[in-house]
Parts: structure tokens; sequence; C-alpha cells
């Protein structure tokens, strides 16, 4: 065997080995739908032209290729045997194996056209390989199968480059404003009012008499009047006797004598209480004991003057 047969077989399993592996599951999945930000590439696959939808996947982060973009989505791949993944023959096993035998470069009626655009832009062909360029981040990249078209009507992925708007965030309800007031608050209460105070007792006897015709004010109790003096006989040695009732309280007025020689109007006292020591009525009531008992002694002498001597 030449070297040259040598160098042609080696190089014919080095494809082989890449192709089998690049038929194999993506090594990284990547997420399904858009890249929320420009800090990823979008991979859009339209499988149109054979009988498919598109499929719209994130590669997250950096893409240092074309081709790092693709696997990075999840999407896997297949190149040729003779120019290994330079070429991609299959994306997610279409075309079929019986269609393209992906030893080869795939005929341009039927390959894999390449297409990017910036977020919000338009679709453009790509005149560069898939080893050959670099996507900006927050960019899209494009495949879409080509069959029987030439490079000037071969179609465009099947979804606009544009990311969708984010959603807005969410800011939680105001609380309800409070129930508006239907009457004006009612004023506080006045403050409670003391209780009444009981009178003070009554000062006096507990059972002294009142007056005709209404009850006495309180603090003061009316007795009954004082009996005049009365005289001894004549040629009696005795002296003479006042009968009469010391009440503890003031008297009230009485109506004079029918003889105004031995009788004294009475005088009104105002009871009240002296707890340092006797009671004013009390003492009101002796000084007219002596008052009556001096008038009588009085009225007696002078009815001996008036008698003729025997």
């Amino acid at each position: 065997m030449s070297i040259r047969a040598t160098r042609l077989a080696v190089t014919l399993a080095v494809a082989a080995a890449s192709v089998l592996v690049g038929s194999g599951p993506a090594a990284a999945a990547g997420s399904a739908g858009y890249c929320p930000d420009a800090a990823g590439v979008t991979v859009v696959v339209d499988f149109k032209e054979l009988g498919g939808g598109t499929v719209v996947r994130c590669a997250p982060g950096d893409q240092a290729t074309g081709l790092a973009a693709l696997k990075a989505a999840g999407f896997r791949i297949a190149g040729t045997l003779r120019w290994g993944e330079g070429f991609i023959c299959r994306i997610e096993g279409k075309p079929s194996a019986s269609t393209e035998k992906c030893v080869d470069t795939p005929p341009a009626s039927a390959y894999w056209s390449y297409w990017h655009a910036p977020n919000g832009g338009t679709w453009t062909y790509s005149d560069k390989g898939v080893l050959n360029r670099k996507p900006p981040s927050g960019s899209f990249e494009g495949w879409s199968f080509s069959l029987n078209r030439n490079a000037d009507s071969a179609p465009r992925p099947g979804v606009a480059p544009a990311r969708p708007a984010p959603p807005p965030r969410t800011t939680p309800p105001a609380p309800p404003p409070p129930a508006p007031r239907t009457s004006a608050p009612a004023p506080p209460g006045p403050p409670s009012a003391a209780p009444p105070v009981a009178p003070p007792p009554a000062v006096g006897a507990p059972n002294a008499p009142t007056m005709s015709g209404g009850t006495p004010p309180a603090g003061f109790t009316l007795t009954p009047p004082v009996a005049a003096a009365t005289a001894t006989p004549s040629g009696s040695s005795s002296v003479p006797t006042t009968a009469a009732t010391a009440p503890p309280l003031a008297a009230a007025p009485v109506a004079p004598s029918a003889d105004p020689t031995d009788s004294y109007p009475a005088t009104e006292f105002s009871a009240t209480r002296d707890t340092d020591g006797l009671p004013l009525g009390t003492v009101a009531g002796v000084l007219l004991l002596v008052a009556l008992a001096g008038g009588g002694l009085v009225a007696a002498r002078r009815r001996r003057t008036a008698e003729p001597d025997d």
C-alpha cells in the first residue's frame, strides 16, 4: 500500500469518526425558546422544505463559532465523511441517510443554508463557513433547508429574528382606600357626675317635734315652749320654782303669756354642735332658765311690796 493510499484511509477514518460523534446528542442541551437577554445566541432551525416545522432554541453564553452555537443550543448534527463538521449535512437526522449519504459536500440542490441576523434585524445569507464566523452575543443564527433552489432563492428561516419583550414586572395591587366616613364621629361623653352627697344628719333629739304645716330645715329642731314660772302663795318661804325643759336644740318662738309680768318672750337660737365643749343649744337653755328664774324672783318681790301689812 502506498503512502498516499494510507493517508487517504486515515483521513476517511477520521471523517467517519467525526460524523459518528457529530450525530450523537449535543454536549450542552441549551434551552427551548428565545434567549431571554443578550447573554446568549438564539438558534432557529427551519425544517419546512423537509416537511417539518421551525424550532427555536437558546445557546447560553458566549459562542466561539456558528457550529458551537448550533451544538450548544441542543441540536444534533452530522458532518460529511470528507470534510467533517465543516459542512453541516444533517440536523436532527434530516435529511435521512437514504436521501443523503453525507460522504462529500452536499449538492447545491439540497443543503442546509446558513443565515444570521442581529436582534430585531433581518436575516442575511452567510458567505462564510460555519467554522469561520463568530456570532455576537444576543444575535440570531438561522438554518433553513434549501431544496431545488439556488443561492438567490434559498428560503430564509420562517421566524423573525427578534426576542420577545420581557413581561412587565407585576406589582402588588395597592390596598383599597378606606371607606368614606358617612357621619361625624360622636363627641366624647361628658365626665361622669359625682354621686350626690347625703345631707348631714339633723342635730338634736331624734324624737324632736316638728312645726305644723311643714318640716323644719335640715340641721334644725323645734322644741315645745317653755313653761312659765309660778310663784308660791303669800307667806311661803320657799323660792319660786320654774318648770322648764332644757332642750338640746333651739326653741321655736312661742306666744306671750296672759300676764306680762311673769313671762318673757322666748329667744330662737341656731342649733349647732360644738365638738370641743358643751353643745350650743344646751348653753342657751341654761341661760334661758337663769333669766326666767330671775324674772320670777323680781315678780314675787313686787307682789309682796304691793300687799298691805297685817
